[in-house]
C-alpha cells in the first residue's frame, strides 16, 4: 500500500501537470485568436460617404491577392495617400478621413491587409509580412494609377502605423515622402502583453509571455522582431504621431519613443482619445493636423 507521502508527491506532481496544460492551453489560444483576427464585413464602400471609387486587386511578392480601393481626385499629378488600416479592421477605417483627403485634393488608395477583410491570407504578422502589402500598393501606383512618384504619403493606425514605419526604408520604386501614424505601438510584444491581461483578466506572466511564443511559433516570425520605434531611428522623412492621452492599449509613452528616435517628426497628444479614436474624439483638429502636415510635407 502506497505511504503517504508517495501520495502527496503524486497528488502534487498531478496538479502541477494539470496546470501547466491549462497555462498552455489558455495560452495556445489566446495566441491562435492573436494571429487569426476576426474579418471585418461591411456593406460601407466610399459611395456611403460620396466618394467615386474602383474596386481594385493588389498581388504581393508572396502571391497574395489583396482587396482595394482607389479614390481618384481629377486634378492630374495630384498627391497620393495610402491608408493602411489597423489589426482586425479593414479598409472600411479609411472611411474616416478619405472625405476631407479627397475634399483637399489627395487621392485616396485603402485596401485590406493580408488575413483582414476581403484579401487573402490565413494569418496576421502584425505589420511584419504587411511590409509586402504596403509594397503592392506603392507597386500598383507606379504601374498603373499614373501617379506622381514624388507626392505619396502612408498613413497607417495602429498596426497600419507599424507597417508603415517597417516598410518606410525599402519601398520600391515609388519614394514615400511622408508618414502619418495614428496610435503607434513602439514594440510589438508590449502591446499584446497589455491586450491579453484586458481581454482575459489573467496576468501577463505565464500567459501573456507563453502566448508571444505560440504566435512567432505559428506565424514563423519572431513577434519581438516588430518594434517600430528601431525603424524610426534615424529615419529622415517628415513623420506626424497622433496619440490619445486615454489609449487603453498602447501607452502615451510609446508615441513619445517614437517621436524621440525620428529625425525629424511631431507629435500631437489629444485629450480624452482612445486608441485610434483621436478622429471622433476631435475632427476638426484632427483633420487640421492632417492637412496642414501633408500641404507642408507634399508640397
Amino acid at each position: 500500500m502506497p505511504s503517504r507521502r508517495s501520495v502527496l508527491a503524486f497528488v502534487l506532481a498531478f496538479s502541477l501537470v494539470a496546470t501547466g496544460a491549462v497555462v498552455v492551453g489558455v495560452s495556445y489560444e489566446a495566441a491562435d485568436r492573436l494571429v487569426h483576427p476576426p474579418r471585418e464585413t461591411s456593406a460601407r464602400t466610399p459611395e456611403t460617404v460620396g466618394l467615386g471609387f474602383a474596386r481594385e486587386r493588389l498581388v504581393t511578392d508572396d502571391g497574395l491577392h489583396l482587396s482595394a480601393w482607389w479614390i481618384p481626385v481629377a486634378a492630374p499629378g495630384a498627391p497620393t495617400v495610402v491608408f493602411l488600416h489597423g489589426y482586425g479592421a479593414s479598409k472600411v477605417q479609411a472611411l474616416d478621413v478619405a472625405p476631407f483627403l479627397h475634399a483637399a485634393g489627395y487621392n485616396v488608395l485603402a485596401f485590406d491587409f493580408r488575413a483582414h477583410g476581403e484579401s487573402e491570407g490565413t494569418y496576421t504578422t502584425f505589420g511584419l509580412d504587411e511590409v509586402l502589402d504596403v509594397r503592392a500598393a506603392l507597386a500598383w501606383l507606379h504601374d498603373f494609377a499614373a501617379v506622381n512618384d514624388t507626392r505619396v504619403a502612408l498613413f497607417g493606425w495602429s498596426m497600419g502605423a507599424a507597417a508603415a514605419l517597417n516598410s518606410a526604408r525599402a519601398t520600391g520604386e515609388i519614394h514615400v515622402a511622408a508618414l502619418v501614424l495614428d496610435s503607434p505601438f513602439a514594440a510589438l510584444d508590449d502591446v499584446t502583453s497589455t491586450a491579453f491581461q484586458r481581454e482575459t483578466g489573467l496576468p501577463a506572466h505565464p500567459f501573456a509571455e507563453l502566448s508571444v511564443r505560440l504566435a512567432s511559433w505559428m506565424i514563423h516570425k519572431s513577434v519581438e522582431d516588430d518594434r517600430p520605434v528601431d525603424r524610426a531611428r534615424g529615419l529622415t522623412l517628415p513623420l506626424l504621431i497622433i496619440q490619445g492621452l486615454s489609449d487603453s492599449l498602447v501607452p502615451r509613452q510609446d508615441a513619445v519613443e517614437l517621436h524621440e528616435a525620428a529625425g525629424e517628426s511631431e507629435l500631437w497628444l489629444v485629450p480624452h482619445a482612445d486608441h485610434v479614436d483621436a478622429v471622433h474624439t476631435d475632427p476638426q483638429g484632427y483633420e487640421q493636423h492632417v492637412l496642414e502636415f501633408l500641404a507642408a510635407s507634399l508640397a
